[in-house]
């Protein structure tokens, strides 16, 4: 297993590491030069940064080859996402806790008072109509007030003043609740951002988990030790002893911001966050700021799928559940189609109304952590000649089997979940209903050209040279 610094290491000894020496403007400049990278799949270190005191290390995560090198899988064995998914679900049956230790890297350098001058950071702003520079990488840690009880997970951080920063949370996130709990108690909370933590810590932490499952002792089960712990310098938070830096903060809920940032759909979500007053800044002696290129780039994109994993297994073990005559499902959660979920169901009907019944049926489930239609925007159903996991079949289904404009169904006016930007409000947006099946009468007519056999032949079987 490979820890933060590890895993820089590997990049740079297998040549996947680029270092940029040139002189690199933290606003726009950066954020061009690493798009370029990060489509390269290749991880980047900016060594001299205008303005900033630290270096900046990126691209690390951007392909799914990246997370198996860093929990221990041979570089050049394959190593896939369902891999991952597996890993991930091994993990969760086999949780390690965290241990706290006494002293830590991070712990190199100290900084409180006027010390603490966040434009020191090479913090990138990204895109044109971003607020300003944004913290993409950091594992944010709270507490949650009921359990007290650790909590991990990803946030966009805005960049307000010298000391003054907005710690987003998402409707979907728990420390959106713990702010809600803070605020109505009428009490100030803690919160620390951890930057360049080990690989493990950053999947969980990526995760979505439900409320009794933790993201630390996920990451221990992940790369087979404890996650190592440290406490804070200004407050009882316990964050990761081999991290680069930790900022820590309190929110003090005196006044909130909106702010924009591209996001990764490819699209702007505008989102708004208390203030937070940083109380100290540690770290490494020679800290890396690790920075992920937001908006629909490759790494960001990468790491996000890891928090897919569950809610695609939601749906389908629900519309599963919940529906009868599904053969074969497969949910598409992808970037390059928007930030909604793509359902694609196949079954053997008896008449020609059932899909419609069946795509109805689904979108009214219940989805595990919300219903099915908040965050499904198509559900197709095809016959069960037609890969459902081959979104390239199923488009081919589309276009070769519906000559009927009943199979098309606009459903109007569905309530959406935050990051379905387009949708209006209380209004929602609209969802697609498909019957991509064969008609009826049409099924001896439209048959495919199938090699009797093909599925046990091997080429290597005929590619073998004669002895």
């Amino acid at each position: 297993m490979l820890d933060f610094r590890g895993l820089v290491s590997l990049l740079e000894q297998r040549g996947e590491l680029y270092r940029i020496s040139r002189p690199v403007d933290p606003e726009f400049e950066m954020a061009a030069v690493m798009a370029q990278i990060d489509q390269q799949r290749r991880a980047f270190l900016f060594e001299n940064v205008i303005g900033a005191r630290f270096p900046v290390i990126g691209g690390l995560l951007n392909r799914i080859e990246c997370f198996g090198w860093a929990l221990g899988s041979t570089p050049g064995a394959p190593f896939t996402a369902d891999d991952l998914d597996a890993r991930f679900e091994a993990a969760k049956r086999n949780p390690i806790p965290p241990r706290e230790v006494p002293t830590a890297p991070v712990k190199e350098v100290v900084r409180r008072g006027a010390q603490i001058d966040l434009p020191d950071l090479p913090v990138p702003t990204f895109f044109e109509l971003d607020t300003g520079p944004f913290i993409t990488s950091a594992c944010g840690i709270s507490r949650n007030p009921n359990t007290g009880h650790l909590n991990v997970g990803v946030y966009r951080s805005l960049i307000l003043g010298a000391n003054t920063l907005a710690v987003n949370a998402s409707s979907l996130s728990d420390l959106r609740k713990f702010y809600q709990h803070a605020e109505q108690h009428g009490k100030s909370m803690p919160v620390a951002l951890a930057i360049g933590v080990e690989p493990a810590l950053q999947m969980a932490a990526a995760c979505k988990l439900p409320p009794d499952q933790s993201e630390l002792d996920l990451a221990g089960g992940l790369q087979g030790r404890p996650i190592d712990l440290v406490k804070c310098e200004t407050s009882d938070l316990l964050v990761p002893a081999n991290a680069e830096m930790i900022i820590e903060a309190e929110v003090r809920f005196t006044g909130n911001i909106d702010n924009n940032l591209g996001e990764f759909a490819g699209q702007y979500g505008l989102e708004t966050a208390p203030i937070a007053e940083v109380t100290a800044i540690t770290h490494r002696k020679d800290a890396m700021f690790y920075s992920i290129l937001a908006g629909r780039n490759p790494e960001h994109n990468t790491l996000g799928s890891i928090a897919t994993f569950s809610i695609r297994r939601a749906l389908i073990s629900a519309l599963r559940s919940q529906l009868s005559g599904i053969i074969d499902i497969e949910v598409f959660l992808e970037p390059r189609m928007g930030a909604m979920a793509h359902i694609v169901m196949s079954m053997d009907k008896q008449n020609d109304a059932e899909p419609m019944a069946l795509i109805e049926a689904a979108f009214r489930a219940a989805g595990g952590f919300f219903p099915v239609s908040h965050i499904t925007k198509r559900i197709i159903v095809v016959d069960q000649d037609v890969n459902v996991h081959d979104l390239g079949d199923v488009e081919w289904a589309m276009y070769t089997r519906i000559a009927r404009a009943e199979k098309y169904r606009v459903i109007p006016e569905v309530k959406s979940w935050e990051l379905e930007r387009c949708a209006k409000g209380e209004k929602g947006s609209l969802r697609l209903a498909i019957d991509a099946t064969k008609d009826i009468e049409d099924r001896e007519d439209m048959l495919r050209p199938i090699i009797p056999g093909a599925s046990e032949i091997s080429l290597a079987d005929y590619l073998q040279k004669k002895s």
